[in-house]
């Protein structure tokens, strides 16, 4: 009992799985990085090799694909490596080092906000992991033990990178499923509503944006071109609601009840993650207006995509 309790806060808290995925993604680049600190027994490993990377890592799940969550992530760990190396050598230099700050910040933000804007991102977490390092600036100091440092978190960061490689890309397609039985689930309230004629607005479909989102971060090898396909059907499908909803007194009730349960019928077969049958009459039905027909290619779609998984 108290687990159910427990998952249904999770989910209505979690609703796509992506706090989750972040978790776990976490979680196996840290086991990698223990992995290698077991094997190799790196140095004085807490803040250079743990502490930098994983909270470096915050960057990366601000990445809306997987080119920026690459992007903010390397921006960030290379520009921490960086600024660390430098605060640390030049702390002993106390007035030098006050101008060189004060410097290194407008340089950082400057870049991130006129030239690249991937870093601005990255630009607070380089500069908070700088000032944190000061705490071991009797280490830093020394030239060769600050290029020593460097050297580890430039080590984590490639092991990182390589973990986020192999990371399996099937937790991304996981999210996108829940985000589309989401949209569908939305598309049968509304649908429900224009037949009752409660409609009054479209709204906001929180899915279609994650199911963007996430299509763009599958592999070749899960038919991503299948899944771009359907998203972009279920774009099209909500734009074709706010069209229902604005001429609704001028459509046949029945089309609307047939747009409604077949709306229904395919959240249950992505909720199950089975196709759904449809037989010869059923997809003449389904060619009777514009709105039908998008969801009988959304309908063929889904099933072409079951099959290949």
């Amino acid at each position: 009992m108290y687990i159910s309790q427990l998952k249904n806060k999770i989910d209505a808290y979690d609703k796509f799985g992506e706090h989750r995925t972040n978790g776990l993604k976490a979680l196996f680049v840290l086991e990698i990085l223990f992995i290698f600190n077991f094997i190799y027994t790196v140095p004085n490993p807490y803040f250079y090799y743990f502490y930098v990377p994983l909270t470096a890592f915050a960057a990366e799940i601000a990445g809306g694909t997987l080119k920026e969550k690459y992007l903010f992530l390397t921006f960030t760990l290379i520009g921490s490596t960086i600024a660390i190396f430098f605060f640390g050598v030049f702390s002993v230099y106390k007035l030098f080092f006050l101008f060189f700050v004060f410097g290194g910040a407008l340089t950082i933000y400057y870049t991130a906000i006129n030239k690249i804007r991937s870093m601005f991102v990255a630009a607070p977490l380089i500069l908070s992991l700088a000032a944190y390092s000061l705490i071991y600036k009797n280490a830093d100091s020394n030239l060769y033990v600050a290029l020593n440092n460097a050297l580890l978190t430039i080590v984590a960061t490639l092991l990182i990178l390589a973990g986020l490689y192999i990371f399996p890309k099937t937790y991304y397609l996981a999210i996108w499923r829940r985000a589309f039985c989401d949209v569908l689930l939305n598309l049968e309230k509304i649908t429900a509503q224009i037949a009752t004629g409660e409609a009054k607005t479209i709204p906001i479909f929180s899915g279609i944006i994650v199911m963007e989102r996430y299509s763009g971060m599958l592999s070749s090898k899960m038919k991503c071109y299948s899944i771009l396909k359907i998203t972009l059907l279920t774009f099209e499908l909500i734009m074709a609601m706010s069209y229902l909803i604005s001429f609704q007194s001028h459509h046949r009730i029945h089309y609307v009840i047939t747009l409604n349960k077949y709306c229904s019928a395919l959240y249950l077969a992505c909720k199950n993650r089975q196709p759904l049958a449809i037989s010869a009459q059923e997809l003449a039905v389904l060619n009777e207006t514009y709105e039908l027909r998008i969801l009988q290619r959304l309908i063929l779609s889904w099933n072409y995509l079951c099959l290949e998984h």
